[in-house]
């Protein structure tokens, strides 16, 4: 049954990051071509063809959100993500790092251990808390870790990306799972 609950979770997140970027795409009308190419622009090279399948997959780095938010010339940004994405001489990772962790200084309360234990009672993500400090502190966590920590930590720019109804919809869905 752990398995299934485990498929259920990574499943659920994957399609609500997949969500979150087509939306990306969508509101700004932008091609997977257009988007290698933009991405290109800015350093990073892709295929349309790779591009898509990471969209479609939802399994991505955070980081690869950030570029294609980037690349896509999304509007309006969240307001604790303008100064993040600002570092252009810094490293997409150290980026993503400064976002997220400027999100949890906003609630100085929540350390690695209460987040660790918020995901896994909330959501039921289990990540021992020094493995997601490092994760978050070296800014190689995924993209869907990025939209959890948000949902059990309620960031204000979470509903930019994704509507309320549908995470609750996948958190219901792999408790019945379980």
């Amino acid at each position: 049954m752990q398995a299934k609950q485990i498929q259920c979770i990574s499943s659920g997140w994957a399609n609500l990051v997949s969500r979150a970027i087509h939306l990306v795409l969508a509101r700004q009308e932008v091609s997977y071509a257009q988007l290698a190419n933009e991405l290109s622009r800015i350093g990073i090279t892709e295929s349309a063809r790779s591009v898509q399948g990471k969209v479609q997959r939802g399994t991505f780095k955070f980081t690869f959100f950030l570029q294609a938010i980037v690349a896509a010339h999304w509007s309006p940004l969240p307001s604790n993500w303008k100064a993040a994405l600002s570092l252009e001489e810094r490293s997409w990772e150290y980026r993503a790092a400064e976002l997220l962790m400027g999100e949890l200084a906003l609630q100085p309360w929540v350390g690695w251990q209460s987040l660790s234990r918020r995901l896994e009672e909330d959501i039921g993500i289990h990540l021992p808390p020094d493995a997601l400090g490092v994760e978050i502190e070296e800014g190689r966590f995924t993209a869907a870790l990025y939209f959890q920590c948000a949902t059990v930590c309620h960031f204000d720019g979470i509903s930019t990306f994704l509507d309320t109804l549908s995470i609750y919809e996948v958190i219901k869905a792999c408790r019945s799972a379980s």
